[in-house]
């Protein structure tokens, strides 16, 4: 009979320190799971003008990576690999994540300013072009259990589409989840919301998963209060709803980026909308 085939979690790093945080939380979900590992960077113009300044050729790039696996595998016990290919960071890293079939990746960012590897729209860009969950990240993992996830429930069509994710987390990880519900005193958006939410306590109740509901009843600052919830609950992470579509950078900050980008470095986990048409709670 042959092996059961592991899960496998996807980081990309840029060799910098918030690349090092983002291989620390892949690892430490990966070491919670039993998922494979895949340490990936991305060979893009700025890793071969940084070389020639260095003086050093395309080499380094797998010593590199050979040196984290090594370090991973020896810290956490995980099975670890990494990938080298040429490409930008833009559209190479969901190429990747696609081709390893990864479940979840992984990413740093260095938030809003500055001139390195993710910042400002450029996290964003990947984001959106992910094809699996992407949980960013800015601190590292401290020994993070990935246990207690603040879920948003607004009015957004994916945002109901989380669900999945919330079930499989919890099979994997015993994970809980405290809903807050965007509830203004709006009786369609109420009668919407109201919908949406029976939904799915129906589904986390068919699981068996552990969860809390907590309403937001401004029309204003919904964005504010999911991070402040995730405080109060000293949450382990947030679980954002991402459209392709119509998420994008914006200088006055748009909710999601404030949420991706929050000054706590609360990991977010960003799923993307998909086929709205399915069966949210479906595998």
């Amino acid at each position: 009979m042959e092996p059961e085939k592991k899960e496998v979690f996807l980081v990309a790093t840029d060799f910098t320190a918030i690349g090092d945080h983002a291989i620390d939380n892949a690892a430490q979900m990966a070491r919670l799971t039993g998922a494979k590992l895949i340490v990936l960077h991305v060979i893009n113009q700025t890793t071969k003008s940084n070389l020639q300044k260095e003086k050093k050729n395309l080499d380094y790039v797998g010593n590199k990576l050979l040196e984290i696996c090594k370090k991973v595998e020896a810290q956490y016990g995980v099975e670890v690999d990494y990938l080298a290919p040429a490409g930008s960071i833009f559209t190479t890293i969901a190429e990747t994540a696609k081709t390893t079939e990864a479940k979840y990746l992984f990413m740093g960012t260095h938030g809003k300013k500055g001139i390195q590897f993710l910042l400002g729209s450029f996290a964003l860009k990947v984001v959106t072009s992910s094809p699996a969950p992407m949980l960013v990240v800015k601190k590292p993992a401290s020994g993070n259990k990935f246990r207690s996830f603040i879920y948003p429930l607004d009015t957004e069509l994916g945002s109901k589409q989380k669900v999945k994710w919330a079930v499989d987390l919890n099979k994997s990880l015993g994970s809980e989840f405290h809903i807050i519900v965007y509830y203004p005193n709006d009786e369609p958006t109420q009668r919407k919301m109201t919908g949406d939410l029976k939904q799915m306590i129906k589904i986390l109740e068919q699981h068996k998963v552990p969860h809390t509901v907590t309403y937001h009843k401004k029309l204003k600052g919904f964005d504010q209060r999911i991070i402040e919830y995730a405080k109060e609950k000293n949450a382990d992470a947030i679980m954002l709803s991402t459209d392709p579509e119509k998420i994008t950078w914006n200088p006055f900050g748009a909710p999601e980026e404030r949420i991706i980008y929050n000054k706590e470095g609360i990991p977010v986990l960003c799923i993307n909308s998909k086929d709205l048409k399915v069966i949210i709670g479906a595998p």
